[in-house]
C-alpha cells in the first residue's frame, strides 16, 4: 500500500495542564475533522478527560485509562484502534478519515512514533502527519526547565501551540519562544487563546503524499549545517567507540537533557549501501539518544530522492519524491538529539563513505 493510500495520525502532546482536551473540544467540532477518531490516553484507573470532549455522530472517541501510553500500555493502542475501526465498518460508518492520539501530559511521544512505524496492524493503515506540541505560555520556561519529558516533547515536534497566552506579557512571551526555538528551531510556533484554533493549523503537518512542500516538511534552513569532514582521514574503529561518548554540552534542564538539532548536508549522490550501513550503525549505537530524523535523500544512480523519517532506532519505509523536491542534488538530514555531537554523525558517514571515494578514479 502506498503512503497516499494510509490514514494520516496527528499525536497531540503537551504537558500537563497545557491545554489539550479544551483545544480538543474545539477540533472535533469542525469541518476538517470529520469522521475523524480521537484517542485519549489518561493515567489512572478512572479517566475524566473523555468526558469532557464532545461527542457526534461524525466523531468516535476512543479512551485508554489503563496506563501511560508512552510505556505500559502501547499495546493497547493497537488493540483500541482496531476494535474501534472494526465497529464503524461493521455498524455500516463511514471510513475514518483521520486519526488524533492525544497523549498524558507526562508522555515521552518518541514511543508513540515508535508504535506506529512498528506495530503491524497500525503500520498497514496509518502514517505520521505530524507532532504538536502544546505548551502552557505562564508556566512554559519553569516546565521545560524542571521536566524532561516536555523538553522532549517539544524538540519532536512539528508544531508548536503556545497556549494561555492572554494570561503574559510580551517579555514573558517572548523567552519562553526564544527558549523554544533553542530546543526545536524548525518547528512553527503558533499562539493560541482558549484552544480556539482552525484544525488546518494541527493537522497536515507530515510530508504530503505527492512529496509537494517537501521543503517546508524538512525546515532545513532553519537547523546548524555540517558536512562531511572534506580531507580529514575516516576515523578507526577505536576512535568510532570514543566518539560515540556523550557530548560535553551545556545541559538544558536540571535533570541532564542535552537537546541538539543540526542539518547534516552531503552535496553528492550517495551510494545506496553507504546510506544502509552508515544509518544501520548509527542507530545501532546511538539510536535511543536519536530522538527523530528527517531527511531528503539523494541517491545515487535515481533520480527521484527519497524522504526518510525515523524515531529512535526505526525508519517508516522509504517516500518516493518527484525530482524537484531535491533540485539541487544535496542531501538533506535533520537530527534531533539527546547528547549526540554532530561530529559523531559526521565522521561515522566518512567511515563509510572513504572506500568509495578510494575506488573512484583521481580526477586529472
Amino acid at each position: 500500500m502506498h503512503d497516499a493510500d494510509l490514514t494520516p495520525v496527528t499525536v497531540l502532546t503537551g504537558f500537563l495542564g497545557s491545554g489539550k482536551t479544551t483545544l480538543l473540544n474545539h477540533l472535533v467540532r469542525q469541518p476538517a475533522m470529520r469522521d475523524a477518531l480521537v484517542v485519549i490516553n489518561e493515567f489512572g484507573d478512572i479517566g475524566l478527560d473523555h468526558r469532557l470532549v464532545a461527542k457526534g455522530d461524525e466523531h468516535s472517541v476512543v479512551e485508554m485509562s489503563s496506563g501511560c501510553l508512552c510505556c505500559t500500555i502501547r499495546g493497547d493502542l493497537s488493540r483500541s484502534v482496531q476494535q474501534a475501526w472494526e465497529a464503524i465498518e461493521r455498524d455500516g460508518g463511514r471510513p475514518i478519515s483521520r486519526m488524533l492520539i492525544e497523549t498524558t501530559g507526562l508522555a515521552d511521544p518518541a514511543p508513540i512514533l515508535h508504535t506506529l512505524m512498528t506495530d503491524h496492524w497500525l503500520a498497514h493503515r496509518f502514517r505520521l502527519d505530524g507532532v504538536v506540541c502544546l505548551v502552557d505560555a505562564a508556566n512554559g520556561v519553569s516546565t521545560l526547565n524542571a521536566h524532561r519529558e516536555s523538553q522532549r516533547q517539544a524538540a519532536i515536534a512539528d508544531r508548536l501551540l503556545l497556549t494561555k497566552t492572554d494570561l503574559v506579557d510580551e517579555e514573558q512571551l517572548s523567552r519562553l519562544a526564544c527558549q523554544l526555538a533553542t530546543i526545536n528551531p524548525a518547528a512553527e510556533q503558533l499562539q493560541v487563546c482558549h484552544g480556539e484554533l482552525a484544525a488546518e493549523h494541527v493537522i497536515g503537518g507530515g510530508l504530503p503524499a505527492q512529496g509537494r512542500r517537501a521543503d517546508h516538511w524538512l525546515r532545513a534552513a532553519s537547523y546548524s549545517q555540517v558536512s562531511p569532514a572534506a580531507g580529514i582521514s575516516p576515523p578507526t574503529q577505536g576512535a568510532l567507540v570514543s566518539m560515540m561518548a556523550p557530548a560535553s554540552y551545556p545541559t538544558l534542564t536540571r535533570h541532564g537533557e542535552q537537546i541538539r538539532s543540526f542539518c547534516f548536508t552531503v552535496e553528492h549522490p550517495i551510494e545506496p549501501e553507504v546510506l544502509e550501513d552508515w544509518l544501520d550503525l548509527l542507530m545501532s549505537l546511538l539510536g535511543e539518544k536519536i530522538l527523530r530524523v528527517k531527511a531528503i535523500v539523494k541517491i545515487a544512480g535515481r533520480e527521484q530522492p527519497l524522504a526518510l523519517h525515523g524515531v529512535q532506532n526505526i525508519f517508516h519505509p522509504p517516500v518516493t519524491l518527484p525530482a524537484e523536491a531535491c533540485p539541487d542534488g544535496v542531501s538533506r538530514f535533520v537530527f534531533i538529539t539527546n547528547g549526540v555531537a554532530p561530529e559523531a554523525v559526521t565522521r561515522l558517514f566518512d567511515y563509510f563513505q572513504a572506500p568509495q571515494a578510494e575506488q573512484s578514479p583521481t580526477p586529472p
